[in-house]
């Protein structure tokens, strides 16, 4: 089966199948994700019999448990991109009796009639869109009137770090956050809501904060951030050597911190 282009450029493809589903269970496992993700369910009121469409669903963790609430005359559908989270979510999905169905499919070319969903929910999908407006469209199209849209999405311009040079450091993670094609998705959302008419549009901040830095570094690898930060001329190389190493006298003293702002969006079709 060949998808159309999803446009997911920003998705970094040298780092294996397998390191990339270690950072998205450590993300989810974070005490202020786990709550943002059972809020974002939550916000999608599903009831018995609901037919749920999951945008994104990696692993599949938040489509089973979506799927635990529509009941056996219910259904999810959890769609994906990339057939290697799909069979990371069929595996783990092995011997779970519930109504939820693994499908590869593009959010840009839904094959699913007008009107098919009591609900639509993506998470950590519109990061990666060059086309969030059209993305969003399909969406609203396949979910019946009355149907609730849920988005929950990070901005991660608002990363903050603790590192003395306020310059440099604002440099590093502006340069983190364009090599996002959404780097400003969550602070767009709201909008983005609005104009596709959707009404009773809320918005719920939702702030997830580090201090381990061994387990945080094993997930970002800042130094590998910064080496791309210098490669592009974002800072030189005397900066970012300095910069890492006061990164390390802060990680040294104990006093490491960072924090990002996630964004969760709900409307509901006219």
């Amino acid at each position: 089966m060949i998808l159309p282009s999803s446009g997911l450029h920003s998705v970094d493809q040298t780092v294996d199948p397998s390191q990339r589903l270690r950072f998205l269970d450590a993300e989810s496992a974070k005490p202020a994700m786990r709550y943002a993700r059972a809020r974002s369910i939550e916000l999608l009121e599903i009831g018995e019999g609901a037919r749920i469409l999951d945008v994104g669903c990696g692993a599949g963790d938040d489509a089973r448990a979506m799927a635990a609430l529509v009941g056996r005359s219910g259904r999810v559908t959890a769609i994906d991109v990339d057939p290697l989270m799909l069979a990371e979510a069929a595996r783990r999905s092995d011997g779970v009796d519930l109504p939820v169905e693994f499908r590869l499919a593009d959010v840009y070319a839904l094959a699913d009639p007008d009107a098919t969903f009591d609900g639509s929910r993506a998470e950590r999908v519109f990061l990666h869109l060059a086309e969030p407006e059209r993305a969003l469209a399909q969406m609203v199209r396949v979910v019946k009137p009355g149907g609730k849209m849920v988005v929950l999405e990070r901005d991660i311009e608002t990363r903050t770090i603790d590192v003395p040079n306020r310059a440099v450091t604002r440099r590093i993670v502006n340069f983190w956050c364009d090599r996002f094609l959404g780097g400003w998705i969550g602070r767009q959302l709201p909008r983005l809501f609005t104009q596709a008419g959707l009404l009773d549009v809320s918005i719920e901040p939702v702030t997830v904060v580090d201090t381990d830095f061994a387990a945080f570094d094993a997930q970002y690898d800042l130094t590998r951030i910064v080496r791309r930060a210098e490669a592009a001329g974002a800072v030189t190389p005397e900066e970012g050597a300095a910069w890492l190493a006061h990164l390390d006298a802060v990680v040294r003293a104990g006093s490491f911190f960072t924090s990002m702002t996630n964004f969760i969006v709900s409307g509901r079709k006219p």
